[in-house]
């Protein structure tokens, strides 16, 4: 009676270690597939024979059985590691599909030979044919079964490598940001105190403290694309002020009478763009000064918006790359305007172009998180 009311008790610590056996068995199927499909498919054979001892039944010739083995074994193979794969996730079944069927062709062939070579009866085709299409079928139904828990052991491992590097990136993230409002309350007392030595200095450095707010603005928060516009213009009219007459930049607009604060847009999406020009180009070229063009017209019954970047390019790549560019934003750009947007961008011997495309239209939804 005790050791019930123990377990009773402790059922969370069973129940835990119940899953920490599941979840190692998963990590087996996941690190040896091909070792764990044969051991199932030795087992089943394994069971069957001692069924049919037990059972006083007939038991096929040992060459049978061990073709059956190895022929079955060997299209469960390509069922478990070619034709599953190919079709479920890159929609191509056609080719695997002609190699199923010559695989069963040549097993069907290899065994009708033997038991006409081994067999003193006739061999009805029509039976033989059957009943090894439902043998396969359940064969193949239980690998299927196998092939989709093997899935779910490599998803659930990508899930946990995925929530260990969000884990890891939101504490390097912590470590490195000091609290917004410190800084920015910081910020505003040297501004006070710029404002009565220089106001063309204030207004500078005032353009520069409306960037870092901008850039500390909670990512959940909704944002709109009048608010990253005008953190493109001040972002450019800081350079323009640290590197004076030799920045090289044209910038041009044209949003026909419409204001643009009611069209929704992830943060620091276009902003990653212009970082990038900066980053990588060259901006000092007057043969070739960088240019951004932006325009929001009518189209169709929608509203499209058109961002253009060119720059020149610059001589030596940079050593050190964050990886958050281009691919990056056209993720985020997909998600929040599912089937809306269009990127493109490509590069010559001397510069670098970039063109994007996004329809706001009824279909637009705030994705944003709440």
């Amino acid at each position: 009676m005790k050791t019930i009311f123990k377990q009773h008790l402790n059922q969370e610590i069973l129940m835990n270690n119940h899953s920490i056996q599941i979840e190692r068995a998963f990590n087996f199927m996941r690190v040896n597939p091909v070792f764990f499909l044969w051991l199932i498919w030795f087992i089943f054979l394994a069971l069957d024979i001692s069924l049919r001892y037990l059972g006083a039944l007939k038991i096929a010739p040992h060459e049978i059985i061990l073709l059956n083995f190895v022929g079955g074994g060997v299209v469960n193979h390509f069922w478990f590691f070619f034709f599953l794969p190919q079709v479920v996730f890159l929609k191509k079944w056609k080719l695997v599909l002609i190699q199923l069927a010559i695989i069963i062709s040549i097993y069907f062939i290899i065994k009708l030979y033997l038991l006409g070579y081994w067999s003193t009866n006739d061999i009805q085709l029509t039976p033989f044919f059957v009943n090894e299409a439902i043998r396969l079928l359940q064969f193949i139904l239980y690998t299927s079964a196998i092939w989709g828990f093997y899935i779910m052991g490599i998803r659930q491992e990508l899930l946990k490598k995925l929530e260990i590097d969000l884990i890891k990136l939101q504490i390097e993230h912590k470590s490195l940001q000091l609290n917004p409002h410190f800084v920015l309350n910081m910020i505003t007392q040297f501004s006070a105190s710029i404002m009565k030595v220089s106001k063309s200095l204030f207004k500078e450095f005032s353009l520069f403290t409306e960037i870092l707010s901008y850039s500390y603005k909670n990512h959940q928060k909704q944002n709109y694309l009048d608010q990253e516009l005008r953190i493109l213009e001040n972002y450019i009219a800081c350079q323009k002020y640290r590197f004076g007459k030799k920045l090289q930049f044209i910038i041009s607009k044209n949003f026909s009478i419409i204001e643009p604060n009611k069209f929704p847009l992830p943060k620091w999406t276009l902003m990653t763009f212009l970082e990038n020009v900066f980053k990588h180009g060259n901006c000092y070229d007057s043969k070739c000064p960088c240019a951004l063009t932006l325009n929001i017209f009518p189209w169709q019954d929608k509203m499209l918006f058109t961002f253009s970047l060119t720059n020149a390019l610059e001589d030596s790549p940079p050593e050190f790359s964050s990886e958050f560019g281009i691919e990056a934003v056209s993720r985020i750009l997909n998600y929040y305007f599912p089937g809306n947007v269009q990127l493109f961008h490509g590069k010559s011997s001397t510069e670098f172009n970039l063109l994007l495309y996004i329809c706001y239209g009824g279909c637009i939804k705030d994705r944003t998180p709440r």
